[in-house]
């Protein structure tokens, strides 16, 4: 199982379609963006690049395809950033 997640998150990370809506170290805000795009039927993914020792360091990103970008700006209102 876990090697077919590695293979579909690398595959995700390299497809151009997938792009990055939000980013954050505060792995609740991602989590609450993820659920507004999941139910609003918006494909979402969440790519946790945090050190695996020290939570502190590194990113969350939020990642849709792109055909899904606009609307989901909408849904968590990030037009105006």
């Amino acid at each position: 199982m876990k090697n077919r997640w590695t293979a579909l998150r690398t595959k995700l990370i390299r497809e151009p379609e997938w792009v990055t809506i939000f980013e954050s170290r505060d792995e609740y805000v991602v989590r609450i963006k993820h659920m507004q795009l999941v139910e609003a039927d918006i494909p979402a993914v969440i790519f946790d690049q945090r050190d695996s020792s020290y939570q502190a360091f590194g990113y969350l990103y939020l990642k849709v395809h792109q055909e899904h970008l606009e609307k989901a700006h909408e849904i968590l209102n990030l037009t105006h950033e």
